[in-house]
C-alpha cells in the first residue's frame, strides 16, 4: 500500500505541474476554454497528492530485513 501512496504523490505533483504550465500558457495565448480545463486539473492534483501522502504515512514501509 505504501507503493500506491508514493505513486499517488508523484502523480499528484505531475498533475499540478502540468496543469499550471499548460493552463497558464493557454491563458496567455487567449485559449480560454483550454486554460479553464487545464487549470481545473490543479485542484484534482492536490487531492491526489493529499491522498497519496495520507496513504504513505499511514502504511509504513515493510522492511524484509527485520
Amino acid at each position: 500500500m505504501n507503493r500506491v501512496g508514493r505513486y499517488a504523490v508523484y502523480l499528484g505533483i505531475l498533475m499540478i505541474a502540468a496543469g499550471m504550465i499548460v493552463g497558464f500558457t493557454a491563458m496567455f495565448e487567449d485559449a480560454d476554454g483550454s486554460a479553464v480545463r487545464w487549470l481545473g486539473v490543479i485542484p484534482i492534483g492536490f487531492l491526489v497528492l493529499l491522498v497519496g501522502t495520507v496513504i504513505s504515512q499511514l502504511n509504513p514501509r515493510k522492511d524484509d530485513d527485520k
